[in-house]
C-alpha cells in the first residue's frame, strides 16, 4: 500500500505547481438587490462539468479560489430564478483574479418545472442496463433491500434467494463491488431499503465485468450533490400480527424500529458523505417437514423466533483535485449481532400415520455476530470528457468477522427423558484485497476501445468446533482453511455504424485455489478460461430496435460448497460442503424487440454443464443432509412480454408476463433423472400520483409451480401497497406500507426422488406494516451544477480577468 500513496503524493504535489486563480464577484436581481445563497458553480466551457461550488453570503458576494489555468463558464442558480451561465472566459497561467456580477431574473412557472425536473421515471431501458428507480417510493421506506428486489420485472426471493427468471445464477452487486465471499442474503435483508436510490439489471453482462455468476443485479445506494450541507433524518416503526397456535407458540406480536440519518457537505474541491442506520427487528420463520423413510413418517414443527440489533455505516470523500481528476474514499461496513431460539418438535408415525412410534424435541439457540468493513480508494482521470476517454484505478480491502454458537438440545417427549446436549462454535475470519485498473480509449466518434485488468486475493479461515457435554468431538469439528486467488484481462470494442451499434469483447481470467483441513490438502486448483462476449443492436427506425447478446459465462463454486464440515440444523438434517465442486460453464443468449427504448418482447435462452446442484439430497439413517454436487446439465428458456400502464401524469406503471422452461438432466444416486417443466410468472407497478402530494404505490407478482432442481414448488406470490404524502414545503415525508398482504409468499416444496421423499412448507415474517416519517435538512432547495442547465439567452453577466 505505501506505493499507491506515494504515487497520490507526487499526484498532489504536482497540481500544486500550478497557478491558481481567485474568482470572485456579486449575484443580484434585476433591482440590484443581493441574492443570499445562490449557488455558484465553476464549470468546464466544452462540457459544463462541474469544477468546483461555493454559495454567496449574505450581502450575495462569494469566492472560489485555486482556479486553474483553462477555459470555463460560471453556473448562478437559485430557487425562484432562471439559471444564468456566464460567457466563456480564460484564465491565464498568470492570472490572479477573476470578477464575475451576474443578474438573475426572476423565472415564470418555475414551480411546474421543478415538478417536471424532479421526477425520474420509475425505469429506465439503457443500452446494457434496466435502471429502476426506487429512491422515492412509499414501499421502499423502511423495508430492507431485500424486498425492493422483488419490485424489478422478474426478481423472486425463492426460500431467502435471489432468483430471476427461475435462475439462481444472480450476483448481487453494491456500488459497483462484487462479493462472492460473504452472505449477500444476510446483508440485502440488514440493509435498509430507504437507503437504495437505484437498482441496476445487466442480464448480459459484457468482457469489462467480472465472468463469475450469471446476470448482475447492482444496487445504487444515495448520495447527494447539493452544495452545501444537506441531511435526511428518518424514523420508521413496524410490526406484524399472527396466529401462531399451529407453531405450539403464544407468540403472536412481531416489531421493527429503524432510525437513520444521511449526511453531505460539498464545498469548493471536496465532497464528503456519510449515512448511519440502526435496526431493531423480531422475526421468526416457520417450517413443517414430512419425511417419509422406509416404514416411518417423520412429522416435524419447527418454530424460530430471532431478535436482531444491526449497524449500517457507510463514509466517504471525494477530492476534486483538477477539472479533470478525482481522488475519491469510501468506508462501508455493518454489525449484526441477535439469537434465534428454534423449537423443533418431531413426531414419529407408522407409514399409514395412523399409530404414533415416538416423539422428541429439539431446542437449538444460536448466538451469532457477523460484521464487516469495507475500504475502497480511487482515482479517476478524465483526459476529455466529452469522448469519454478516463483512466480509473481502484483499490479495496474488506473484511468479514462472522461468529455463530449454536447450542442443540434434544430430549424424548416423555417424562424423566434424558436430554443429549451439544454445541456448535463456528468463527469464520474472511479478508478480501482487491486492485482493478480500467481504461476507455474513444478513436474517433464512434469507435471505442476498454481495457483493463484486475487482481483478487482472499482468505477465509473456517474453524468450526462440536462439543458433546463440553467436550470437542474431533470427527466433527472442523478447521477449513481456503485461499483464492484471481487475475483477469479485458478488452472490449464499440463500434456504431449507420443503424447498427456493435458490441465485441474478450475475458481471459486465472484462478488459483486451496484449501487446507488441519495438515490436508483437499483443495488445488490453478486454470485459465477465456469468456467472449458480443451484442448487436439494430434501429429498425426512430421508435422499434431489435438487440441480440451472446456471453459465456464461469460459476465458480462458493466457499461454503467446498467446505466439508457437516453443519446441523436440527437432529436430522444438516448441510454440507464438497471440496470436488468443479466450475459450472453457462452459454447465454438474448433476443429483444424493443419500443423508444423500452423491452417488449424478450427470449433468452441459456445451457449450462456442469451444474452445481446446491441442494442435492441424501439419506443417511434417519438423517436427510443436503450437499452440492456437479450433476447437471441445465437448459432454460424464457418468453418475456412487457407492457407499460400510464394514464396522463396520474397513472404510471408496468405490467409483464414470462414463460420459463427449466430442464435438467442428471444422474444421482444410480438413477437418471430428467426432468423439464413450464411455468408462467406475472408481475405489475401501478404508481398513482393524488393531488395534495399523495402518492400511491401498488405492486405484486404471482408464479404458478415451477421446478428447481430436485424441488417441486408449489404456485405462490405476493401483493404489496403503499401511500405516502409530503409536506412542509417538501422537506417532510411520511410512508405507510403494507407488504404481502394476503399473506402467499410462503414456500410449499416436494422432493420425490429415489428413496428420498420429503414436503416441507415454510413461512416467515412477510406480512407487516411499516410507518416511516423523514425530513431533510440544510439546503435542499440549492442544486449541484453537475445536473447540466440551460440558460435564458438574454442573461446578463459581465466577467473580468486580471
Amino acid at each position: 500500500m505505501k506505493r499507491p500513496t506515494l504515487l497520490f503524493a507526487l499526484l498532489f504535489s504536482a497540481f500544486t505547481l500550478f497557478s491558481q486563480a481567485t474568482i470572485s464577484g456579486k449575484i443580484t436581481d434585476d433591482k440590484n438587490q443581493p441574492l443570499a445563497y445562490a449557488s455558484i458553480a465553476l464549470v468546464g466551457a466544452q462540457d459544463s462539468q462541474m469544477i468546483k461550488g461555493a454559495l454567496t453570503d449574505a450581502s450575495g458576494t462569494f469566492s472560489i479560489a485555486g482556479a486553474r489555468p483553462g477555459t470555463y463558464r460560471i453556473l448562478a442558480t437559485l430557487i425562484g430564478f432562471e439559471n444564468q451561465f456566464t460567457d466563456v472566459f480564460t484564465i491565464q497561467p498568470d492570472s490572479r483574479n477573476v470578477s464575475v456580477d451576474i443578474t438573475l431574473r426572476v423565472a415564470e412557472n418555475m414551480l411546474g418545472e421543478a415538478l417536471v425536473v424532479a421526477k425520474r421515471p420509475l425505469f429506465e431501458q439503457k443500452a446494457d442496463r434496466l435502471i429502476m428507480n426506487v429512491s422515492d417510493s412509499p414501499v421502499a421506506s423502511g423495508g430492507s433491500a431485500l424486498e425492493m428486489l422483488q419490485k424489478i420485472p422478474g426478481v423472486l426471493i425463492v426460500q431467502d434467494r435471489v432468483t430471476l427468471a427461475g435462475s439462481n445464477s444472480v450476483q448481487i452487486w453494491i456500488d459497483g463491488k462484487p462479493s462472492q465471499y460473504a452472505d449477500m442474503n444476510a446483508v440485502l435483508r440488514d440493509m435498509p431499503g430507504d437507503q437504495i436510490d437505484r437498482i441496476e439489471l445487466i442480464t448480459q453482462p459484457g468482457a469489462k465485468y467480472d465472468a463469475a455468476g450469471g446476470s448482475i443485479i447492482n444496487i445504487i445506494l444515495k448520495r447527494n450533490a447539493n452544495l452545501g450541507f444537506t441531511g435526511t433524518a428518518a424514523l420508521t416503526a413496524g410490526g406484524s400480527v399472527y396466529d401462531q397456535t399451529e407453531a405450539g407458540t403464544d407468540d403472536r406480536f412481531y416489531h421493527r424500529l429503524n432510525p437513520s440519518v444521511s449526511l453531505n457537505y460539498r464545498k469548493d474541491r471536496w465532497n464528503l458523505f456519510g449515512s448511519y442506520s440502526f435496526l431493531n427487528r423480531t422475526s421468526f420463520s416457520v417450517i413443517n417437514v414430512e419425511r417419509f423413510i422406509g416404514a416411518e413418517t417423520y412429522i416435524q414443527r419447527n418454530y424460530n423466533p430471532s431478535d436482531w440489533n444491526i449497524h449500517n455505516y457507510r463514509f466517504g470523500a471525494d477530492f476534486f483535485a483538477t477539472s479533470k481528476t478525482t481522488v475519491g474514499v469510501l468506508l462501508r461496513g455493518f454489525n449484526r449481532s441477535g439469537e434465534s431460539r428454534a423449537l423443533n418438535v418431531t413426531d414419529v408415525f407408522d407409514q399409514t400415520q395412523t399409530q404414533q412410534i415416538g416423539s422428541f424435541t429439539t431446542q437449538n439457540t444460536t448466538q451469532s455476530d457477523r460484521s464487516n468493513l469495507l475500504g475502497n480508494v480511487n482515482l479517476k482521470h478524465e483526459f476529455n470528457a466529452t469522448t469519454g476517454h478516463t483512466l480509473n484505478v481502484d483499490f479495496d480491502y474488506s473484511e468479514y468477522d462472522i461468529s455463530n454458537i449454536s447450542y442443540l438440545n434434544i430430549f424424548q417427549n416423555e417424562p424423566n427423558s434424558p436430554e443429549s446436549r451439544s454445541e456448535q462454535n463456528l468463527r469464520q475470519p474472511i479478508n478480501i484485497y482487491v486492485g482493478q485498473v480500467d481504461y476507455t480509449l474513444p478513436l474517433d466518434s464512434t469507435f471505442k476501445i476498454e481495457t483493463g485488468a484486475k487482481a483478487s486475493f482472499a482468505t477465509i479461515d473456517n474453524d468450526l468446533n462440536f462439543l458433546r457435554g463440553g467436550t470437542v468431538d474431533p470427527l466433527q469439528s472442523n478447521d477449513f482453511l481456503y485461499k483464492e486467488n484471481i487475475n483477469a484481462g479485458y478488452i472490449n470494442l464499440s463500434k456504431k455504424l449507420t443503424r447498427f451499434d456493435l458490441i465485441a469483447g474478450l475475458r481471459a481470467e486465472q484462478t488459483i485455489v486451496t484449501g487446507e483441513t488441519g495438515s490436508d490438502r483437499v483443495l488445488d486448483r490453478n486454470y485459465l478460461q477465456w469468456f467472449p462476449s458480443a451484442s448487436a443492436l439494430y434501429h429498425v427506425d426512430k421508435h422499434f430496435a431489435l438487440q441480440s447478446s451472446y456471453s459465456r459465462r464461469v460459476n465458480r463454486p462458493g466457499f461454503q460448497q467446498q467446505n466439508p464440515f457437516a453443519f446441523f440444523i436440527d437432529s436430522l438434517t444438516y448441510q454440507q460442503g464438497n471440496p470436488q465442486l468443479r466450475p459450472e460453464i453457462g452459454n447465454n443468449m438474448q433476443l429483444a424487440f424493443t419500443y423508444d427504448n423500452q423491452p417488449f418482447i424478450r427470449i433468452s435462452y441459456g445451457k449450462t454443464s456442469d451444474v452445481i446442484i446446491e441442494n442435492a439430497p441424501r439419506l443417511e439413517g434417519t438423517r436427510t443432509f443436503t450437499t452440492s454436487a456437479n450433476l447437471a446439465q441445465y437448459e432454460r428458456w424464457a418468453f418475456e412480454l412487457n407492457f407499460p400502464l400510464k394514464y396522463k401524469n396520474i397513472i404510471d406503471g408496468f405490467g409483464g408476463n414470462q414463460f420459463i422452461l427449466n430442464s435438467y438432466d442428471a444422474e444421482y444416486l444410480d438413477t437418471r433423472y430428467t426432468r423439464k417443466k413450464w411455468n408462467w410468472l406475472a408481475y405489475w407497478q401501478v404508481n398513482v400520483s393524488l393531488p395534495a402530494d399523495f402518492k400511491l404505490e401498488l405492486g405484486g407478482w404471482y408464479m404458478t409451480k415451477f421446478l428447481e432442481e430436485f424441488f417441486d414448488i408449489r404456485s405462490m406470490g405476493g401483493l404489496n401497497f403503499g401511500v405516502s404524502k409530503t409536506f412542509w414545503d417538501k422537506r417532510g415525508r411520511v410512508s405507510l406500507s403494507f407488504n404481502d398482504i394476503l399473506y402467499t409468499q410462503n414456500s410449499n416444496v416436494r422432493v420425490d426422488y429415489s428413496d428420498i421423499v420429503v414436503n416441507f412448507f415454510q413461512r416467515n415474517d412477510s406480512r407487516n406494516a411499516r410507518l416511516t416519517f423523514s425530513y431533510r435538512f440544510g439546503n435542499t432547495e440549492l442544486k449541484g451544477a453537475r445536473r447540466r442547465s440551460t440558460g435564458s439567452d438574454d442573461e446578463t453577466s459581465r466577467v473580468k480577468v486580471e
